[in-house]
């Protein structure tokens, strides 16, 4: 699911929960539904509205979408960390680079403490 398909808080449910999630308009490259349009401020000020027609978002299926690229990341995350052992660089570094400690990353990407590891 593309991100320019849902409203621009349909992330943020503490400060928007009434966001209908469906944007109904667009201010520029900010797409609102039609209840985060009403409580705007500046977002978008200046800018004519362009009314959308997109359909309407199924939130079980973004769920769904939402874990499927959360396990895509996992991976992506898990192979440039096993690239950058191969390229030479320290647990340490990896650890600096992710904002964790040494011991995390050595923990968290080390073959040897993944449980995918022993399966051949």
């Amino acid at each position: 699911m593309s991100p320019r398909q849902l409203c621009c808080y349909a992330t943020d449910p503490h400060t928007r929960p009434d966001c209908a999630l469906t944007p109904v308009v667009a201010f520029g490259a900010v797409h609102l539904c039609a209840s985060c349009a009403v409580q705007r401020s500046t977002l978008g000020k200046g800018q004519p509205a362009k009314p959308l027609h997109a359909a309407e978002i199924d939130v079980l299926n973004w769920l769904g979408t939402a874990e499927q690229d959360l396990r895509t990341a996992r991976d992506v995350l898990l192979a440039a960390a096993q690239r950058a052992r191969q390229h030479g660089h320290s647990w340490q570094t990896i650890g600096d680079q992710l904002g964790i400690s040494r011991q995390a990353a050595q923990q968290r990407f080390s073959p040897a403490s993944r449980p995918d590891a022993l399966d051949p």
